[in-house]
């Protein structure tokens, strides 16, 4: 018997190789990943590649050439959301960074979203800073999933907090304009004024039923109305030489459900003359 060479063994060994690959290649096709026959006289290996976090693909090179098979992971909609919550909480990142202004039609997520509110009177040459103050707001947070969370901070009542903490309640005339500016956060929605005569510590006159609601558009983040009288003041059976206390809740809405309170306080409406005093206010009335 002739003996066997190492070259021999090795050719062996080369062909069992062979037939290895070219058999767990079949498995591999039998198990989903795509394959390519081999043709006739072609050496085929078969390579399995990584999975990403976007695509996953098989690739099969035959001696010709080099076959991909990719198969992209579809985004559930959680992801989705997710990536724009992601992409927006970037924006707005971004923004801080440049001192770029948020966008005035954003909806409010957090509470540095909220404007502050300013209201200045208006009539002629004569102007006067009406005091605000801010109150409960309620916002509207997306979630991942797609639902979304209200977070509702209760804050103290605008109007008999203003009335009870400021020293000088200004006095102004009718006619004038009151002008409402949304500053450094998302201009509302929606602005609803509800103009309520008050009692010296802030709280309601003559009840709910006597409340006057009205409705301001906004336009680049500032609101405005004519000072009008408030035919309630008739309901009072005392005169009131410094003028009636007058209170306005404002009620700004946004449209993905976002919410906020202010008040503003300043008295009007007299039975005595009036005259011009700058030094304390725009107009202020005179003593009997």
């Amino acid at each position: 018997m002739k003996p066997i060479s190492i070259k021999g063994l090795r050719a062996a060994s080369s062909i069992f190789a062979l037939l290895f690959i070219l058999n767990a290649s079949g498995c591999a096709g039998a198990a989903g990943s795509p394959s390519v026959p081999a043709a006739a006289g072609t050496t085929v290996a078969a390579e399995t590649t990584a999975a990403t976090e976007t695509t996953a693909a098989t690739e099969t090179t035959v001696a010709a050439g080099t076959t991909t098979a990719a198969v992209p992971q579809t985004s559930t909609s959680a992801e989705r959301t997710a990536e724009a919550a992601t992409t927006k909480a970037l924006e707005k990142t971004a923004s801080e960074e440049t001192g770029a202004p948020s966008s005035p039609h954003s909806a409010p997520t957090s509470e540095s979203d909220l404007p502050t509110l300013s209201v200045i009177y208006q009539d002629g040459t004569a102007v006067a800073e009406i005091p605000t103050q801010s109150g409960g707001y309620t916002l509207t947070i997306p979630q991942p999933d797609g639902t979304a969370q209200s977070i509702i901070a209760c804050g103290a009542d605008p109007l008999s907090d203003l009335a009870q903490r400021t020293k000088e309640i200004p006095y102004v005339e009718y006619g004038g304009q009151m002008v409402l500016s949304f500053e450094d956060g998302s201009q509302p929605d929606s602005v609803e004024l509800t103009d309520i005569i008050l009692q010296k510590d802030g709280t309601s006159q003559f009840g709910e039923r006597t409340y006057v609601h009205t409705t301001l558009e906004c336009i680049d983040g500032k609101a405005e109305f004519t000072l009008e009288e408030n035919p309630v003041v008739y309901l009072s059976s005392t005169i009131n030489p410094e003028g009636f206390y007058r209170g306005f809740r404002v009620n700004c809405t946004w449209e993905n459900g976002s919410a906020a309170e202010y008040g503003f306080v300043f008295r009007a409406g007299t039975c005595f003359p009036i005259e011009s005093s700058p030094e304390t206010s725009a107009v202020s009335p005179t003593q009997a």
